[in-house]
């Protein structure tokens, strides 16, 4: 994970590129889909993923395990459990890591760039054993670093500090960010910052004309970056339509007017 002066690295979410699943069964499941997107936001430019278990019940990750290459990052989350009829949540140690083992059997990989810990109910956090989980990683070397996914920043952060190590990533809804809360800003100083769903699930981009999202998406990288300045921003398009309006950010690519889009109803995370 890098950024530059000027931008954060962009990475690609695949929650809806595999299929999307309903905590039942997983609907929409298309191999050739899944195949073409991982494809197609390789040849864009992208070289970071960030996947999960519970994305398609595995076949996010086992989609990217067979398309994307050996030299693309990939970040998934761990404590959930999906071998289980429905799946269940475990924070405990040991599942933590069987969790990551699941995920690397899927993903073909030895390791991860980072495996955050999914979404935790903050009143949970001080239950698990986010320090014995950065030494379960950094011995086994299946993850290069730990992270936590976090709901409620500004509760779930003061559970987290002391007990993740410092220069731990940490990833949060934008929404769910307040520029004017200064004690949740200097607790996330000593952590990697990642910005998710920078668009409220897609909802802001609907009211933006098809032929100016991509710039849409630039600006909000460009506003979130001046605000917080993470060291990476998620973006999550939905299929292959949705990456060319994400492409002109893959590397940096100034967007200086309106960039053509297949002209489809878009809605990028």
């Amino acid at each position: 994970m890098s950024t530059t002066q000027n931008r954060p690295t962009v990475v690609i979410g695949t929650m809806r590129c595999s299929g999307s699943f309903n905590g039942l069964m997983v609907l929409g499941r298309d191999t050739h889909d899944g195949r073409a997107f991982v494809e197609s936001a390789v040849a864009r430019g992208f070289t970071t993923f960030d996947t999960s278990p519970v994305y398609a019940r595995g076949h996010a990750e086992e989609d990217l395990g067979a398309f994307a290459p050996g030299d693309a990052a990939v970040w998934t989350k761990v404590g959930i459990d999906t071998a289980t009829p429905l799946p269940t949540l475990d924070y405990s140690l040991d599942g933590l890591a069987r969790s990551l083992r699941g995920s690397l059997d899927r993903l073909r990989r030895e390791r991860v760039e980072v495996a955050f810990v999914h979404n935790p109910d903050p009143k949970r956090i001080p239950d698990i054993d986010l320090a014995g989980f950065a030494r379960h990683c950094s011995r086994t070397g299946r993850a290069d670093r730990v992270g936590v996914s976090v709901l409620l920043p500004e509760v779930s952060l003061p559970r987290i500090v002391g007990r993740l190590p410092a220069g731990s990533v940490i990833m949060c809804e934008a929404d769910q960010l307040d520029p004017e809360d200064k004690d949740t800003l200097r607790l996330l100083a000593d952590y990697r910052l990642v910005v998710r769903s920078l668009f409220s699930g897609g909802a802001r981009l609907h009211a933006v004309a098809p032929e100016r999202r991509a710039e849409a998406i630039a600006a909000r990288i460009a506003e979130i970056h001046e605000i917080y300045a993470p060291e990476a921003v998620v973006l999550g398009p939905r299929n292959r339509e949705q990456l060319a309006d994400c492409g002109a950010v893959a590397l940096g690519e100034p967007v200086a007017g309106p960039v053509a889009s297949a002209g489809r109803s878009h809605a990028v995370s």
